[in-house]
């Protein structure tokens, strides 16, 4: 089932790519409900695990942001998985030039040498960065105002800004395991002298959460 909050993110695990994706990571769940999947897959061994875990990543976010810079073989394994589906997704580059170093002779290519899938983005929709701000700031004008929950959010933001910072703290529990209960959040608010209730009623009002009862309820992503 698609989750409405999620976006997937498929990424070098190059220092200097990885360190982009980590803090924005960071900084959208720290500004919106949005939860960011970064892709570990350097730790499976399996193909077939890494075809299943990966397909189901995609399947679940509504929409995902692939760095294609280098053209890494896994990420281009992530981009056709997205590309089949179909499913929403966005390819990312980085044009900074690396610095310059003296020329040194190639080691020999070895048989088993994996060859990058992804051999020309020409005409596919991308951004293009030099920088961790311009990522940021072409995401989040470029590509987050398509998903309905961010637009959501964002109108949830514009009519009760002063609710922002404390809403937040009820996405940072939901983050964790995907629920939390209302004593948790009488708990996170109990300080700020917010009505935690009027709060949760403008974020459901909003379709940016779910209340549940019974045994198994609690507080909710929405499931669209």
């Amino acid at each position: 089932m698609q989750k409405p909050h999620q976006v997937f993110v498929g990424c070098p695990f190059a220092k200097a790519i990885r360190k982009n994706y980590d803090k924005l990571k960071r900084d959208l769940e720290k500004e919106t409900p949005l939860h960011l999947i970064l892709a570990d897959t350097a730790a499976i061994s399996s193909t077939d695990y890494l075809l299943e875990h990966i397909t189901g990543l995609i399947r679940e976010s509504a929409a995902c942001v692939f760095d294609v810079t280098g053209g890494n073989p896994n990420v281009s394994l992530e981009v056709g998985i997205a590309h089949a589906m179909p499913a929403e997704f966005i390819l990312a580059l980085n044009t900074r030039r690396p610095r310059q170093t003296p020329p040194q002779q190639a080691p020999p290519a070895k048989a088993h040498d994996v060859r990058p899938i992804i051999s020309d983005l020409q005409g596919r929709n991308r951004i293009e960065y030099k920088t961790y701000g311009r990522l940021k700031d072409q995401i989040t004008k470029r590509f987050l105002p398509k998903l309905p929950y961010m637009n959501r959010w964002r109108e949830f933001a514009s009519a009760h800004g002063a609710l922002v910072p404390h809403a937040l703290r009820v996405f940072e529990q939901l983050r964790l395991s995907g629920r939390t209960l209302r004593p948790r959040v009488l708990a996170a608010l109990d300080s700020t002298g917010i009505d935690a209730d009027q709060i949760l009623r403008s974020l459901v009002a909003a379709k940016l959460l779910v209340v549940k009862r019974g045994r198994q309820g609690g507080i909710f992503y929405p499931t669209r």
